[in-house]
């Protein structure tokens, strides 16, 4: 499953510090951001998409704060303090030296897209339970189809807005992407999912910079969740020597495959996230549809 967010500039850096870079909201107070992925025991954020020589950036590079800040916080060059050092040290004024250091236009409201990549729950399941050989097996794989699936996007899916009417037309092929693995849920369960924080800032046509079009790139966002669902489950079986079987857990909704021999108890308990939400939702209905009290 490729689920989707949109982030805000004013709140980028507050979600992606604390609920992205170290785990979902366990980041302690007062670390670095490699003291903080040390101890709760995620490795290092690193860099994908097809953009990164643009910025002078290197697939699998390790992700600093600084980068996380200036680029998803601000829309600006990852390295913009560097750029605007050296701007200023060659008698560039303030201003300049802050231009130099801009993607495009300024971001106003959106600087992110944060896209969930989570295997199934047999797959989770698996993981979960599997020999040291078949989580890194699993884990390898998961590396291997998040890229393809990025790569998909970031050529077939990426549009822009030009001009002053906000012409929408497509965009040069690339994404500025940075890719968090994570090992558990809220709750503290295993869960094997990646964030993949995309920038909103890609290129046109040319090399100007601009701002990605995301309502169009959501229109994928389903299509993007399919290719990783089916992509994921092809590679397993075919390492592992395994089969998938169709799934109902929602009536009259289409099934989902899962791995075959998982029992459903261990689906259930790998979806746990999904359980609770349900639950709590029931919870809500029911108390809408009980009569008010009597006043």
């Amino acid at each position: 499953m490729v689920t989707f967010k949109q982030v805000s500039k004013g709140s980028a850096y507050k979600y992606y510090g604390r609920q992205v870079v170290v785990g979902d909201g366990r980041r302690p107070r007062g670390r670095s951001l490699e003291q903080a992925q040390e101890e709760v025991g995620v490795p290092p954020g690193v860099w994908m998409g097809r953009a990164l020589p643009a910025v002078g950036l290197v697939s699998g590079a390790r992700v600093t704060e600084r980068q996380m800040r200036n680029l998803f916080g601000e829309g600006l060059h990852p390295d913009a303090d560097r750029i605007v050092a050296d701007r200023l040290a060659a008698g560039d004024s303030p201003a300049a030296a802050a231009r130099a250091a801009r993607l495009g236009y300024r971001v106003q409201k959106w600087s992110g897209n944060d896209l969930v990549f989570r295997p199934p729950g047999s797959v989770q399941a698996l993981w979960a339970l599997g020999t040291p050989p078949v989580r890194q097996l699993i884990e390898d794989l998961q590396t291997r189809v998040t890229g393809e699936v990025l790569a998909t996007a970031e050529t077939e899916h990426l549009w822009v807005r030009v001009g002053g009417d906000s012409t929408v037309q497509r965009a040069r092929a690339g994404v500025i992407a940075a890719r968090f693995r994570h090992y558990e849920n809220r709750d503290g369960m295993p869960l094997l999912h990646d964030h993949v924080v995309l920038s909103v800032k890609v290129r046109r046509q040319g090399d100007r910079w601009g701002t990605l079009h995301t309502r169009s790139f959501l229109e994928y966002a389903v299509a993007l969740s399919g290719l990783y669902n089916q992509r994921l489950m092809e590679e397993i079986c075919r390492a592992l020597d395994l089969a998938t079987v169709p799934r109902y857990p929602t009536a009259g909704q289409r099934p989902v495959m899962e791995l075959a021999g998982i029992p459903e108890q261990l689906i259930d308990w790998a979806a746990t996230r999904t359980t609770a939400t349900m639950q709590r939702l029931a919870e809500l209905v029911g108390q809408y549809q009980e009569p008010p009290a009597s006043l």
